[in-house]
């Protein structure tokens, strides 16, 4: 496992991944290495991410390698915290195939001086045992059923396969490293895998710098470094200012919805008391009735009720008007 606040002895950082690495496997490996899981690096980097007391969190690195099941999500992860809060990695040592994958993630990358790193791409072994007088024969529903059996002979068409697939992977490698360091996948691709020293990771866009063990203890506590929190505490603020903005717009929207709901219902309120049907505007307005609408079932209830009424105006200056309802309810 990752090394936790009680235990880390070896190393000065938050976190160490240190070793080879794999998906669920966590122990020693057949030269007595320890070996650490994806899934245990994550559940010692989770309680950081909700640790006020860490501002940011310090990931030291040195292995050869291991599983590519399970580390580019984990490195996924150890990007996504660093939205959260900064997270500092130092290659001390070596970084090599999966274990600069999580490093890249991080969002500064240092080395020591003297470290290594590289390996980028992705390997396959197929293994192939052939015994005298001894035939294994496998009877198989597709033809790459059986492919990476060791008692069979390896031909062309398996040996496709496998590259196919390695090279899918190898893809995948070079687009996170891209991603996560700002250069071209078709860059990191070229690099042939190779691998440099702490100079040569620099000039390739690789790491941002060369420190020792000395000036990263010292980053760990520098105020200067709080420019990268403070981009980050700027992120979030456009992010709330935006969603601030987005909500007064709606509520706006909704203030004008209802003024024009308001100004609807009281025309309707008008027009069927004006026609001689009051008691039909409560139903037209629950209902939800346009303008349009309304007037049209007004003037069909109005006419059913008296076809031949007729409005009178009570003002005597013009003489003595009368008005024909039907039309009253054409001009509304």
């Amino acid at each position: 496992m990752g090394s936790s606040n009680a235990e880390k002895k070896d190393t000065f950082c938050h976190l160490s991944v240190f070793g080879p690495t794999t998906h669920r496997f966590n122990g020693l490996d057949s030269n007595c290495n320890r070996v650490l899981c994806y899934r245990d690096l994550r559940h010692d980097l989770e309680p950081l991410k909700s640790d006020d007391s860490v501002k940011k969190v310090f990931i030291e690195f040195n292995g050869p390698g291991g599983e590519a099941e399970g580390c580019f999500d984990l490195a996924d992860y150890i990007a996504e915290l660093g939205k959260i809060k900064p997270v500092i990695g130092f290659i001390n040592g070596s970084s090599y195939s999966a274990n600069y994958a999580l490093a890249c993630a991080c969002n500064e990358l240092y080395a020591s001086p003297y470290s290594m790193g590289g390996s980028i791409g992705a390997i396959y072994g197929r293994r192939e045992i052939m015994r005298e007088n001894e035939t294994v024969t496998y009877f198989k529903t597709g033809d790459a059923k059986a492919d990476g059996t060791p008692d069979l002979a390896l031909d062309e068409n398996e040996s496709g396969r496998h590259q196919a697939m390695v090279d899918q992977l190898g893809d995948s490698f070079f687009a996170l490293v891209a991603n996560n360091r700002g250069v071209d996948a078709k860059v990191v691709k070229a690099l042939q895998a190779g691998l440099f020293n702490s100079q040569a990771l620099l000039n390739h866009g690789l790491i941002d710098g060369i420190k020792t063990e000395e000036e990263i203890k010292t980053m760990m506590t520098n105020a200067g470094h709080q420019k990268i929190v403070d981009s980050i505490n700027a992120t979030h603020a456009l992010e709330k200012t935006e969603l601030t903005t987005q909500i007064t717009e709606l509520q706006s929207e909704n203030q004008k919805q209802q003024e024009n709901q308001l100004k609807l219902s009281q025309k309707i309120m008008n027009l069927a008391t004006s026609a001689g049907v009051p008691e039909l505007a409560a139903e037209l307005i629950v209902d939800d009735a346009n303008e349009i609408d309304a007037a049209k079932k007004i003037k069909i209830a109005a006419a059913a009720k008296d076809e031949e009424l007729l409005l009178t105006s009570g003002l005597d200056t013009q003489g003595n008007e009368a008005y024909d309802m039907q039309q009253l309810i054409r001009d509304a």
